[in-house]
């Protein structure tokens, strides 16, 4: 958004409301046809800037998920990205996708000699005069090192898949390193991004890191804050980094982070003026932060201009993660064609959500790259032709057997949600109205995200339906390699991506076909493909695309936001009022 948003004010946000409501149906059943609904209208804003940012004071963020460690570099966890206050990317993107250098001089091209003509060895030139918030100078060796802790066997690094694609990293001098690929790579300007920052050499004696090192937890990085303490279920002290890059920033003194996990509570408390925003707010809350600031609660708020990531419905296609064995009710595809049929997903978004969602059919809806698909009719009917097709029959209770099995799922998302909760009821009673039991079972975010050491249930493959947001990404591979084969998870391959354990040689080849060229009008027609094959296997569901949102306090200057990352990486010019 480029930091140029138009401000929500009461007037506005009524009539945002009102044309909202009477709109909404049409906005569905057009969405449902392309595949993908555009929200017109949706308004966005900054924060209203005062004429001289002032230094010090400290902002108050209530966290909701208390991960395992805040380096995302070894957690996939909500809230370890939190750790974009401390850590800078190398690259970031502006509203369209395009990319922009953070702790990198300029983005690497053929053109400037970034990229050699085989487009293979890629060539990345950092800024001068960048430390680490310690002091030390940031360096072409501290991104060897970052690699080589990713290469090490005997590390637990969580990557993207676009790592698996780097053959070496070779440092040529104190400011320019060289990345060589084993194949053309389209993700070379998302390495070492947010979800994977650049880890410091003089930190750690080897780079066999685990997660559960000391050092990890908190990482050291070249962002505005400082991780100094960590009270495990309390709070999260980050200060002031004392050499940040950019004169005269941050302008607060520090960033306490409080760990509040019942989401209505922590709510409650930032209406109230306790805390200056919430990680993360949900679709699920604007419809009540709108009517708040209606109301006169002294708060910002900003949309985003283009759908973010979509709730999915991640099916478990194995057995307990045995991949010789299929799930006994999931393991059928005409099950799961049947289950996305049985979603009235309309009732989630207008009566759960008010409104704030997007119907889509395709897993790839943003980005160059973004292919319209229609989304699955609501059709009990169909869905339960299906399901006798496919040979299950209702019992005396009405749930549906096949060969001695009974149609009954687990359905599991993160505990403390009570938005969450109330549109997992609805899903429940859609499967029910077809004949397909569902318990609900929610668990705290380590139960589910914990690593395969860890026994993170998505990771070893133990449940049947798990609840998460993913997707609306800058570019498809970062989305794609979560259902490639070759990122299942197992003892041998423990940081695998492909948690629903999808196996198909026909997406398999498509994604390799969308990550092995740098041609973009290539790539669309791979990805297609992809999306293609990826809606008639459905190897997970998509419930709605969230319409995202982020709100503050008022007395929370400086804020800006973007489609990608929200207000948190602007956070160096944050500054309070009063």
């Amino acid at each position: 958004m480029d930091g140029t948003q138009a401000k929500l004010g009461p007037e506005m946000a009524r009539d945002w409301l009102l044309r909202h409501r009477l709109n909404r149906r049409q906005m569905l059943v057009s969405s449902a046809a392309a595949g993908l609904g555009a929200m017109t209208g949706l308004p966005r804003r900054a924060s209203a800037q005062s004429a001289t940012p002032t230094a010090g004071g400290r902002a108050v963020i209530a966290l909701i998920q208390e991960p395992g460690q805040m380096n995302p570099y070894f957690n996939g966890q909500s809230g370890s990205f939190l750790s974009v206050l401390a850590c800078d990317p190398l690259f970031t993107a502006d509203a369209a996708g395009n990319y922009l250098p953070v702790l990198a001089a300029e983005v690497p091209t053929v053109e400037n000699g970034g990229i050699s003509e085989d487009f293979l060895t890629i060539t990345y030139t950092l800024r001068d005069g960048i430390l680490w918030s310690d002091g030390e100078p940031l360096t072409a060796d501290d991104f060897v090192f970052s690699y080589e802790v990713y290469a090490n066997p005997d590390s637990t690094p969580l990557l993207g898949a676009q790592y698996s694609f780097i053959e070496s990293v070779e440092a040529i001098d104190p400011l320019t390193f060289q990345v060589v690929m084993n194949g053309i790579n389209p993700g070379y300007l998302r390495l070492w991004d947010n979800g994977s920052p650049v880890q410091p050499m003089h930190r750690y004696e080897s780079t066999a890191i685990t997660q559960d090192d000391p050092l990890a937890r908190m990482p050291l990085g070249t962002g505005p804050f400082v991780f100094t303490e960590w009270r495990t279920g309390d709070e999260i002290i980050l200060d002031r980094n004392p050499n940040y890059r950019v004169a005269d920033q941050p302008y607060l003194d520090g960033i306490t982070i409080r760990v509040t996990p019942e989401k209505e509570a922590a709510v409650a408390s930032y209406l109230a003026g306790d805390f200056d925003t919430i990680y993360f707010f949900t679709t699920g809350d604007l419809q009540a932060l709108t009517q708040a600031e209606l109301d006169g609660a002294p708060i910002e708020i900003a949309l985003q201009e283009i759908p973010g990531s979509t709730e999915w419905l991640w099916l478990n296609l194995s057995d307990q993660g045995d991949l010789s064995i299929p799930h006994p009710v999931l393991g059928d595809p005409l099950v799961r064609e049947a289950i996305d049929h049985a979603l009235d997903r309309e009732t989630v978004i207008e009566e759960v959500l008010g409104g704030f969602g997007f119907v889509i059919g395709s897993s790839i809806y943003t980005g160059f790259a973004a292919v319209d698909l229609p989304a699955a009719a609501y059709d009990p009917e169909r869905a339960n032709a299906l399901l006798d097709e496919a040979g299950w029959v209702a019992g005396e209770d009405g749930i549906r057997e096949k060969d001695g099995v009974r149609a009954s799922l687990r359905y599991q998302t993160i505990a403390g949600d009570q938005v969450r909760e109330l549109y997992q009821q609805v899903v429940q009673q859609n499967l029910a109205d077809v004949g397909i039991e569902v318990l609900i079972e929610n668990v705290p975010s380590n139960t589910i995200f914990g690593s395969w050491e860890e026994g993170g249930i998505f990771s070893r493959g133990d449940y049947d339906i798990l609840m998460s947001r993913d997707g609306g990404d800058i570019d498809p591979s970062e989305f794609t390699p979560l259902f490639v084969s070759s990122q299942i998870p197992s003892e041998e391959n423990p940081a695998g991506l492909n948690r629903v354990r999808y196996n198909s040689e026909e997406y398999d080849a498509a994604v390799a076909d969308g990550e092995s060229t740098l041609d973009q009008a290539a790539r669309q027609e791979a990805y297609a493909r992809a999306a293609e094959v990826f809606a008639r296997d459905r190897p997970s569901i998509g419930l709605y695309a969230s319409a995202w949102g982020w709100s503050w306090n008022e007395r929370l200057q400086g804020v800006t936001t973007d489609n990608w990352d929200g207000m948190w990486p602007s956070s160096a010019t944050w500054f309070v009022e009063g």
